[in-house]
């Protein structure tokens, strides 16, 4: 799947030419309109920013906030299944 934005000058789709690793959680992207006659080229922002559903790998430098929904009684996880 590769993510497409609007160009924000003219609304036609504009296309990711380049991505550069800014951090473990976010990216520079250097998109360009497809509209010849518009030819906007500008850099975007994508971020991690929450956890929907938390990795069962553990990484200690990198920290991603909690979405609000996710239920904060249960562990972090998922439920705990008896053994």
């Amino acid at each position: 799947m590769r993510i497409t934005i609007r160009c924000p000058i003219c609304a036609s789709r504009a296309v990711a030419r380049t991505s550069k690793e800014l951090s473990v959680t976010m990216r520079e992207i250097t998109y360009r309109c497809e509209n010849d006659a518009c030819g906007h080229i500008y850099v975007a922002h994508l971020e991690v920013v929450r956890t929907l559903v938390s990795s069962a790998i553990h990484n200690p430098g990198v920290s991603i906030p909690l979405s609000r929904h996710v239920s904060r009684r249960e562990p972090v996880g998922g439920p705990q299944v008896a053994a």
